[in-house]
Order: structure tokens, then C-alpha cells, then sequence
């Protein structure tokens, strides 16, 4: 399996445990290190397979987060001459809801456009939510029986989309919220075993005698 990707902090622990490890188990070796220093030997290997399962852990939450992020197609098109095959997507933008959305350049007709569709589920939802309520409002003043069933039918797709997003994103959001969480207890396990680590190596180096 492909190793995760670390964080400098968490390269700079495993280089010292390990460093560590090789010095303690040389000095066990010669008799210059009581065994019972294998006991802490065990523990930064214990360490260092933490740091590993907790940053492969983390490789699969935020692909899995970034992948979500993607799943809305906008489908845009140009305001002016209503083709989408000349469009170039320049960036993105944030409209007067507060929703990320795709700004465009059609080589067409040679303007700039934001798409007013959210590119991203969060804010799809929240389209949603109020495209349905504008949707309920037109139905009690519309009296057309074919333009009020369509209206229904339109409410029912967009809301069994809600009932199947949501809880994808609420998933994500208790994994992420989670992974902050563990990332705060790991950065400050690193930031405790790396100094007493750097003390311990003192030690070590106390032992060995210096060649002359």
C-alpha cells in the first residue's frame, strides 16, 4: 500500500524515533543500557505506526471530502447565446446567498458570467430548500392543473434529492469534524513525545563514552 502523505511535524517525529530507537538498541546491545529501555523502544514503534494509520486515515477522509465536493455538475450556459460548448470555467465566486459558484468565460460571444447555481452540495441543499419554497409559493396562486402538476412533480425530485444528500453530508461533516478533533490530540502527543524524546537522547548521549 502507497504510505500516506505526513506532515512535517510527523516527519520530523518518525526521524527521531527512529534515530532513537537505533541508538537505544546499540547501547542495549553493549550493555551500556539497562533493557528495560526496550520498553520505551516499543513505544515510539507503537508511535510511529499511530502516526501512519492516523495519516492514512486522514488521506481517506479528505479524498473522500474533496470527491464530494465535486459531485454538482452546474451544467451551465451562456446567458447570451445559450450554448455551453464555448465555455471556459475562469474561477469562482460567492453570489448574494452566500453560495460558491462557477464564473465563466464564453469564447463565443467573448463575456464573463457567474452561473447563480451553488457548484458544491452544501450550498446545492440550500438552493433546494428555497427553490422548493418559492415552488410552494407559486403553487397557491397558480390555477393552470397541467403548470401545478408539473410544479408538484418538480417539488417531489427536488426533495427525494435532499432526503438522499443530506445524510451524505452529514456523514462527511461528523468525519471531518472528527478528524479536527484527533488532529489536535496527535499535534499535541507530537509536540509532548518529541521533547521528552530530545531529553532522552541527552541522556543517551551521557552514556556513550566520548572517542578520543
Amino acid at each position: 500500500m502507497k504510505q500516506p502523505e505526513l506532515k512535517a511535524n510527523e516527519r520530523e517525529l518518525i526521524k527521531l524515533i527512529r534515530f532513537f530507537s537505533k541508538r537505544a538498541k546499540s547501547l542495549i546491545e553493549k550493555g551500556q543500557l539497562d533493557p528495560e529501555h526496550e520498553k520505551l523502544t516499543a513505544a515510539c514503534e507503537n508511535l510511529e505506526q499511530q502516526l501512519y494509520t492516523h495519516a492514512q486515515n486522514r488521506s481517506i477522509i479528505l479524498d473522500k471530502r474533496a470527491k464530494l465536493e465535486k459531485v454538482v455538475e452546474d451544467n451551465a450556459q451562456c446567458p447570451q447565446c445559450k450554448h455551453a460548448d464555448m465555455l471556459k470555467r475562469t474561477g469562482t465566486t460567492s453570489n448574494e446567498h452566500g453560495w460558491r459558484c462557477n464564473t465563466y468565460k464564453c469564447r463565443r460571444c467573448n463575456i464573463t458570467f457567474t452561473w447563480n447555481r451553488p457548484n458544491n452540495p452544501w450550498h446545492l441543499v440550500e438552493f433546494l430548500e428555497l427553490y422548493i419554497k418559492e415552488l410552494n409559493a407559486t403553487l397557491e396562486t397558480e390555477q393552470n392543473e397541467a403548470m401545478r402538476e408539473h410544479i408538484l412533480q418538480s417539488i417531489a425530485q427536488m426533495q427525494d434529492s435532499l432526503s438522499r444528500l443530506r445524510p451524505v453530508l452529514q456523514d462527511s461533516d461528523e468525519e471531518v469534524t472528527a478528524l479536527d478533533q484527533k488532529e489536535q490530540e496527535m499535534t499535541r502527543l507530537i509536540h509532548q513525545f518529541k521533547n521528552y524524546l530530545l531529553i532522552e537522547k541527552i541522556k543517551l548521549d551521557t552514556l556513550e563514552e566520548p572517542e578520543v
